[in-house]
Order: structure tokens, then C-alpha cells, then sequence
């Protein structure tokens, strides 16, 4: 790994892409992600989940659940397991992708409109909740698509963080270069309801497995989603 974590680091001899910029030695703190106005017709009230159980969708696709809610704290993997880890579902992470590096320009910048993204970062740094990883680009659609369908437009999809390059992830790790988080290679997303409404995230979560993510995490305060993908750094050490 350290090996990885070094060629995409450094970017070899590439020319720096067009999202290249000077690291800033320090950053803003992250704004308070304040509640929207309440909508005038919220929408059918969300079922409660039928069982504690997950059990297989009857003639949808192979290895996802039929899960009305998932519960606060419960994280599940495309296979239906409860008890799997991001790593075994997702993958490992492979390295920490460096802006100006080669992985970092095979990231892609997500511009779909009917997407919010909160863009907390500093100036110059705020299209990281927009950079993915290519694969993530179709469950993502997915989830917004299906979004816009639960709730009849009364809610939209927010983006809170996708790639990382601050750290902002694994924080009980003060050192770096050991953090470990799948935002550092943007095969990670955190998702809200727009307006925030937390009492939703169960059904989002829900909705976002069924999109086609390959670890769904109902963090409580977001819901955290992640994809199995070839990692961009082994892509450009040709791997």
C-alpha cells in the first residue's frame, strides 16, 4: 500500500490537470448544516420496517434487500448482511488520491443540476462534494431519480462530502497519512434530505441501497453510502 500511496501522491511526471491549486496550510471551520423550511405537504408518513430482518426483493435485482427502513446505527451491505464490514463489501482503500496527482484526474466532477451539494470547503477546494469516482455516477442518479419519486418533489438529494483530501474523515486519526476513509479515493458519499429532515435518512438509506450502492451506513445525522470500484491510483499504476 505504500507503495500506491506514493505514486499517487506524487503524479509522476504528468502535467498538473485543471483542478491543480496551491494546498492551503490551514482551513475554515465546517458551518453548522442548518434545517430547511418545513414543506407544506410533507408526503405519506414512512412505513416502519416489518422486520428486523432484511429478506430478498422478489424479482429485483440479485443480492439487494427489500428494506422499508434502515434503522438508525444499522449499516448493511448489497449482499443483505448486517454484519459485514465497508471493507468486505466495498473494498479496501488502496491510497489517499492527492489533488494534482493522476488518480485525482480521473475523478469526476459531478454537475448534475438537480443534485444540491453543500460545498462547505474553502475557496478553491469547494468542488471536492462533487468529485466521485466514476463508478459512483450511476447509483448516485439512482438515488436522486428515486428521491424525486418517494417524495414527489417535496424533498431533493444533498451531497455533504464525497472525495476528501483534507482528512476530514477517520478523525480520532491525528496522523494523515494513516487515515483511512473511502472519501480519499471518492468512492464514498455522505447523502441528506433537502430540506434537512433527519427523520427521513432511514428511507433514504433504504432507497439508496436499492440505487445500487454496495454499503449503506444510516449514520443518524447523514446517510453514508459506498461502492465497489476498481480504485483510480491502481488504475494509473496500471494495475
Amino acid at each position: 500500500m505504500a507503495s500506491a500511496l506514493a505514486a499517487c501522491g506524487q503524479g509522476g511526471a504528468q502535467a498538473p490537470d485543471a483542478y491543480a491549486i496551491v494546498i492551503l496550510p490551514t482551513r475554515t471551520p465546517r458551518p453548522v448544516l442548518l434545517p430547511g423550511p418545513t414543506p407544506v405537504n410533507p408526503g405519506t408518513p414512512i412505513p416502519p420496517p416489518t422486520s428486523p430482518t432484511p429478506t430478498p426483493r422478489p424479482g429485483g435485482q440479485p443480492g439487494r434487500c427489500n428494506m422499508v427502513e434502515i434503522p438508525d446505527g444499522w449499516h448493511i451491505s448489497a449482499s443483505c448482511s448486517l454484519t459485514e464490514s465497508e471493507t468486505s463489501a466495498a473494498g479496501p482503500m488502496v491510497c489517499q488520491i492527492q489533488r494534482n496527482s493522476c488518480a485525482f484526474s480521473l475523478l469526476i466532477d459531478n454537475r448534475d443540476p438537480t443534485i444540491r451539494y453543500f460545498r462547505e470547503e474553502p475557496p478553491g477546494f469547494n468542488d471536492e462534494d462533487s468529485l466521485m469516482h466514476p463508478a459512483m455516477l450511476s447509483p448516485l442518479t439512482r438515488l436522486r431519480e428515486a428521491v424525486a419519486r418517494e417524495w414527489g418533489g417535496q424533498y431533493e438529494l444533498m451531497v455533504t462530502d464525497t472525495y476528501d483530501s483534507f482528512g476530514d474523515h477517520d478523525v480520532n486519526q491525528p496522523t494523515m497519512a494513516k487515515k483511512y476513509a473511502l472519501h480519499f479515493e471518492g468512492r464514498s458519499i455522505d447523502l441528506v434530505t433537502w430540506p434537512v429532515e433527519p427523520a427521513r435518512y432511514p428511507r433514504l438509506c433504504a432507497l439508496a441501497l436499492t440505487a445500487g450502492f454496495d454499503w449503506v451506513h444510516n449514520e443518524t445525522d447523514h446517510c453514508h453510502a459506498s461502492i465497489r470500484a476498481k480504485s483510480l491510483c491502481e488504475v494509473c499504476l496500471g494495475r
